[in-house]
């Protein structure tokens, strides 16, 4: 009998032991997933007022911020509605020029300018002139957006606003 309760025990103490004990390592993966995210920002409206010189006039270099996570990079476009028309007589028309570079950039993209200048030709209805840059990464840019109204004779058109809008769109690679 004493045996058997020996033998009672030490399975009893075998089988605590043994339950007792856990894996001396573990490990557990974190995950998050990161959308695809690009957008593209444009400042606020501007204005000048012509110098009544012969001189295209100039506006400020316009700062666009552009943001794009695409692992191939994005691809940014940036072109006016119109050549600058009058907003009363939009028969009234000048072109437009526009410049693009590259003022400063984060992340592991390089941006480069595909496309730096452009001008529309109102004389042939050519409205649109467009700037391009493209990134081989994620990260962001801000572009500088030169636009110039070309004045070609001043004197020769009338007096008053002339307007013309920038869109830009960027897409993924």
């Amino acid at each position: 009998m004493k045996s058997i309760k020996f033998t009672l025990a030490a399975l009893f103490v075998f089988a605590s032991t043994s339950t007792a004990m856990g894996d001396t390592t573990a490990s557990q993966k974190f995950t998050i997933n990161v959308p695809t995210a690009i957008s593209i920002t444009a400042p606020s409206n501007v204005s000048i007022t012509h110098d009544e010189t012969e001189n295209d006039q100039a506006f400020p270099a316009q700062p666009w911020v552009v943001r794009g996570n695409s692992l191939a990079g994005v691809t940014v476009s940036l072109s006016t509605t119109k050549a600058f028309t009058h907003i009363t007589d939009t028969t009234a028309k000048r072109n437009a020029q526009l410049g693009l570079s590259v003022a400063s950039q984060e992340g592991a993209a390089n941006w480069t300018v595909t496309t730096p200048t452009d001008v529309t030709d109102y004389a042939t209805n050519d409205g649109v002139a467009t700037v391009q840059a493209t990134s081989n990464g994620f990260g962001r840019a801000t572009l500088d957006v030169a636009v110039s109204f070309v004045t070609d004779g001043f004197g020769t058109f009338a007096a008053g606003d002339y307007e013309t809008t920038v869109t830009g769109t960027v897409t993924s690679n």
